[in-house]
């Protein structure tokens, strides 16, 4: 897996950003702040409402990328249909999307069921998901994923 986590994602700043997909995205880095800086614990489940908007705001970001994005000209059209075809020809590279973003949105938006559960240690509450991954840690993972692909896309789209 590459190690796209580099960079603080609250005071870095994109050269470009031209794509609407920003927008979703910015306010994945909100919500990442807030799972970042809040206790969690039993008696308060906003980690909940925050995961739930969390998941489905790291998949609008594909969704405006090929319903808005990609009207914007054919040059949009073809950076991001070729990434989207790289995406799916190997899905281990972009596990992330696979394996967290889709699977966990559709688990939350289809089935309201919840991959990520509220668990209890010695040291406190955490939220993890069955096989131990840390979930606030993936959805970190995948907001700078996703910054890593948006600032990509726009130097593929400005270059001529």
């Amino acid at each position: 897996m590459v190690n796209y986590v580099t960079g603080d994602i609250f005071v870095f700043t994109p050269p470009r950003q031209t794509l609407k997909a920003w927008g979703p995205f910015w306010d994945c880095v909100l919500i990442l702040f807030e799972f970042q800086n809040s206790d969690v614990d039993e008696e308060t489940s906003e980690w909940r409402l925050y995961w739930v908007a969390g998941v489905a705001l790291l998949r609008t970001i594909g969704h405006v990328l090929t319903k808005t994005d990609a009207r914007t000209s054919q040059r949009h059209r073809m950076e991001i249909d070729r990434l989207w075809e790289a995406w799916k020809s190997d899905r281990n590279l972009t596990s992330i999307f696979w394996n967290f973003i889709e699977k966990e949105r559709n688990n939350l938006l289809k089935t309201y069921s919840f991959g990520a559960q509220l668990k209890h240690a010695e040291a406190g509450y955490y939220v993890e998901f069955e096989d131990g991954q840390d979930a606030f840690e993936l959805f970190r993972q995948a907001v700078y994923w996703w910054r890593h692909q948006l600032t990509a896309l726009e130097d593929a789209i400005s270059s001529t």
